[in-house]
């Protein structure tokens, strides 16, 4: 889950191989830690590649100055060579094989239920937006479109849309799409009140031409340009109609869409899954800007409910690429496997520059008791996060002390909540909770204090079962309550639940009015999902909109955080400093990877099957004699490219 609408196409980070590490010639009777030893190297340059558009493009009944042939982009803006995001040796072809862990409410890319991780990146490998940013420099790129126009004043846009652009049953994209898109995002029976909060900042957009769109901004705010232009882009077509009939035409399919990728009505097996298969008839296919980008024929996500079976899956090799969940496996169960010593499998450690998300307990605020701050804040004393990390999860993580996690927007001043029951007594005392039950539990005006805490996966529960124990000494009653993740998702979006286990992901530039603003508290299907209900935040988050200076707007979301923080909306959790993945060694990716911004489910969409590499493990998984080049675990390229472009 993410904390607010995809309002930027990122192109996906890469986990880079060491250039010490490339030889892929078959190694037999190595010992398991030769390789993770060797001296850490890294190639730090990165080519650059030029984006190729054609002027002379068009339909020759729309003049040169209004985006048709004999566009010469004067006076406009664009950025037409960057750092390459794939890699020129990259191979086209075969299958990558993933697991999700249960069928979406949805496969809508708008509207209610639609903000899931699937959506994303199926939103991300079928659909474009008009512009892109650059995950490692965050500079603006051509999109849908190759150049775009900002008014001295800053509020009002202008896109020139590529006319080679086409949907995928060959039909022009134009400046009617994105009018078509902005109108379905405002209709209220779409409901989506964040996204009629985000866009409802703009007036109507304008056809000027086929090619060229206007869109004036209602109120000063840096972040419009961002929104606009990096908001998907959909057929008028197909969504002119009401937002509630898009809700039901498109509940399990698919508009037209324009990306390299796309979901054939024949490759939805409902409950079962999904295949996203790339276009050999993309319009933008050739652009050298996009060498080695997208190599993977099908991407299977077949629907696993347990992780526990997703782990068991890919030790078979029935899942090419998984996402590790428990600490315990990494440590103590990877290095055991015969495959991962002889280096079929790949563990691999990824230290990128994804921003932190919020992970814990959300606590639905508007729901008696929770309502009580000392309540909140009492739960999030018996929640001993120091012993989890340390006995459960085998130091692999760290606790979060802030809503903004990671350094830049974190509010320096959150004092870290630790473990202290006697805290947690005082407080529950404090608010009227003076006495027990014959059982141990506090009550109050002949009420237990018993909270329902929901979660979605198996994985959480030794956890969740400490700190149920924790609350049970303080003589708090905790039902632990298992939901699937689609049921879990639909009651958090409807604030129907008082405790939920969750994990959100985060923005590269954030953006607290989507998740905390007052005017979504009482909403549905949002993701202010406690309810917090702050006027200072709502301040705040206005003067955060305004504000040019990248120092001052830092001090802004410190603040935010700060006053956040202190509200207690969530039991806060832990989060890892690495994307921790594993994966059968027959894949190959840039030496650089693509971008410095990208999670675990980002590291994918430039990686291509090596059919040597593929042979050679076809071989080893036959014969038990054959060792294959494991490569170093931890992998810090972006912190070496980082360091390296301080000292230029």
């Amino acid at each position: 889950m993410r904390t607010t609408f995809t309002f930027i196409s990122i192109f996906i980070v890469l986990p880079i191989f060491l250039t010490s590490c490339t030889n892929t010639k078959e190694i037999s009777n190595i010992p398991n830690t030769a390789l993770q030893t060797q001296p850490v190297s890294y190639n730090l340059d990165i080519p650059m590649v030029n984006y190729h558009w054609d002027p002379s493009a068009g339909d020759p009944t729309v003049p040169a100055n209004l985006g048709g042939p004999g566009f010469t982009g004067k006076g406009w803006k664009s950025n037409m060579r960057f750092l390459a995001l794939g890699s020129s040796q990259a191979i086209k072809g075969g299958t990558m094989i993933r697991a999700i862990p249960d069928w979406p409410a949805t496969l809508r890319q708008a509207g209610k239920d639609w903000n899931t991780s699937l959506n994303y990146l199926i939103r991300e490998l079928c659909y474009e937006p008009l512009l892109n940013i650059h995950p490692t420099t965050l500079e603006f790129m051509p999109g849908l479109a190759t150049h775009w126009w900002i008014s001295k004043d800053k509020m009002t846009y202008r896109f020139r849309i590529n006319p080679k652009a086409r949907w995928h049953n060959d039909t022009e994209i134009t400046a009617e799409d994105v009018v078509a898109s902005y109108d379905l995002r405002m209709d209220p029976t779409l409901l989506d009140p964040s996204n009629i909060l985000t866009f409802g900042k703009f007036y109507r957009p304008k056809v000027i031409s086929k090619y060229i769109v206007e869109v004036k901004a209602k109120e000063e705010n840096w972040r419009n340009f961002i929104y606009f232009s990096g908001t998907t882009i959909f057929p008028a077509a197909d969504i002119s109609i009401s937002g509630s009939k898009y809700l039901d035409k498109y509940q399990f399919s698919f508009t037209a869409n324009s990306g390299p990728y796309r979901v054939h009505p024949e490759d939805i097996d409902t409950g079962k899954s999904i295949q996203v298969k790339r276009r050999s008839n993309w319009w933008d296919i050739d652009n050298p800007a996009w060498v080695g980008l997208w190599n993977i024929d099908t991407f299977k996500f077949n629907v696993v409910m347990d992780p526990g079976l997703a782990f068991e899956k890919i030790k078979k090799g029935e899942l090419d690429y998984f996402w590790v969940p428990k600490a315990q496996w990494w440590v103590e169960e990877l290095d055991n496997l015969d495959s991962v010593q002889r280096g079929l499998l790949l563990k691999r450690k990824f230290f990128t520059d994804s921003p932190v998300g919020v992970s814990g307990i959300a606590i639905n605020m508007k729901n008696p008791p929770l309502d009580d701050i000392n309540v909140r804040r009492a739960l999030g004393y018996l929640h001993d996060r120091k012993t989890l990390i340390e006995k459960l999860f085998f130091n692999e993580y760290k606790p979060l002390n802030s809503y903004y996690q990671g350094g830049t927007y974190q509010n320096p001043n959150n004092v870290p909540i630790k473990y202290d029951e006697l805290k947690a007594v005082n407080l529950l005392e404090k608010s009227g909770w003076t006495k027990l039950n014959n059982q141990g539990y506090r009550v109050k005006n002949g009420r237990e204090l018993r909270l329902t805490l929901t979660y979605r996966s198996p994985l959480s529960e030794r956890s969740l079962t400490v700190f149920q124990e924790s609350c049970k000494k303080a003589g708090i009653r905790i039902v632990l309550q298992r939901l699937t993740p689609a049921a879990s998702w639909k009651n958090l979006r409807q604030k129907q639940y008082q405790l939920m286990s969750v994990a959100w992901g985060a923005l590269i530039f954030p953006n607290p009015e989507t998740a905390f603003h007052s005017s979504l508290a009482l909403q549905k299907d949002n993701n202010n999902v406690t309810g917090l209900n702050n006027s200072l935040v709502d301040k705040l988050c206005e003067a955060y909109d305004k504000e040019y200076d990248i120092k001052k707007r830092i001090q802004i979301i410190r603040e935010i955080d700060g006053i956040i923080y202190n509200e207690h909306p969530y039991v806060l959790g832990w989060y890892g400093a690495s994307q921790r993945v594993i994966f059968w060694n027959k894949f190959n990716m840039p030496h650089w990877g693509r971008g410095r911004t990208d999670d675990y489910n980002s590291l994918l969409f430039s990686w291509w099957i090596d059919p040597e590499k593929e042979n050679r493990l076809k071989k080893a998984k036959k014969d038990q004699s054959i060792n294959l080049s494991k490569g170093i675990v931890e992998n810090h390229f972006w912190e070496a490219w980082t360091k390296n472009q301080l000292k230029e």
